[in-house]
């Protein structure tokens, strides 16, 4: 049998395939891979002694659902404020996101000049902070009259695709920093408000729900990119 680190990698492609019907780059080699699932998988062949998946193409599935998720992110920001943007009052969008007490860096520069450890770090924090807000989020638009079905269907994609993205990003951290140890994530506490009776309430809570949403999205895919690049290749 294969380790057991290596059997939870192959365990987190397989299950990536299965939850991103749209990765369509990956689908054919991740299906030949899944195929292969009881026994050594193909590329464990004839190797002798421990075998692992090659980090490249760790870090190429994680940026790509990290990509994806980012973009549909950014969708569901365009698809909400025309939907109901113009009902929200200007002093309603300032917006202070729960994950605002994560210390991230300001630019993509100065990302660049942080070290591996503080951007796994960052980018698990970032992905578990987020587990609960979207939980709800798809329940209450599930449950809300009048739901645009594109919306519900672009956040149910990022609820799975985001749990999916912060095991393989944990594999790959255990790969680089075995023994490391993650900062607690912050707490989400808008729970009342995306649940009120109120209706302009809901949609503030919607609104800030989704700007933050993307803006946390953009920096996962930015940090990873950066790690991906820094310790395989930037060219896939």
């Amino acid at each position: 049998m294969a380790p057991a680190s290596s059997h939870r990698e192959h365990q987190w492609t397989c299950n990536l395939v299965r939850g991103s019907r749209l990765l369509l780059l990956l689908v054919v080699s991740n299906l030949i891979l899944c195929q292969g699932q009881a026994q050594h998988p193909p590329y464990c062949r004839n190797q002798p002694g421990k075998c692992q998946i090659p980090l490249q193409s760790l870090f190429d599935r994680a940026t790509t659902v990290a990509n994806y998720n980012s973009k549909l992110a950014g969708e569901m920001v365009n698809r909400f404020d025309e939907q109901y943007g113009q009902g929200i009052n200007s002093e309603s969008k300032v917006i202070n996101c729960h994950t605002s007490s994560i210390t991230t860096p300001n630019s993509k520069a100065e990302a660049i000049n942080t070290e591996d450890k503080i951007l796994f770090k960052l980018v698990i924090s970032l992905l578990h902070s987020w587990d609960e807000p979207l939980h709800h989020a798809v329940t209450e638009l599930a449950n809300s009259k009048g739901t645009s079905p594109a919306l519900l269907t672009k956040a149910q994609e990022i609820k799975e695709k985001a749990k999916v993205l912060v095991d393989g990003v944990e594999v790959i951290q255990k790969r680089i920093h075995p023994g490391e140890k993650n900062e607690p994530y912050p707490v989400w506490s808008e729970q009342s408000s995306l649940t009120s009776q109120d209706e302009n309430v809901r949609r503030v809570a919607f609104y800030r729900l989704f700007h933050c949403l993307h803006r946390d999205s953009s920096k996962i895919y930015t940090y990873l990119r950066i790690l991906k690049c820094r310790l395989t290749s930037c060219e896939t």
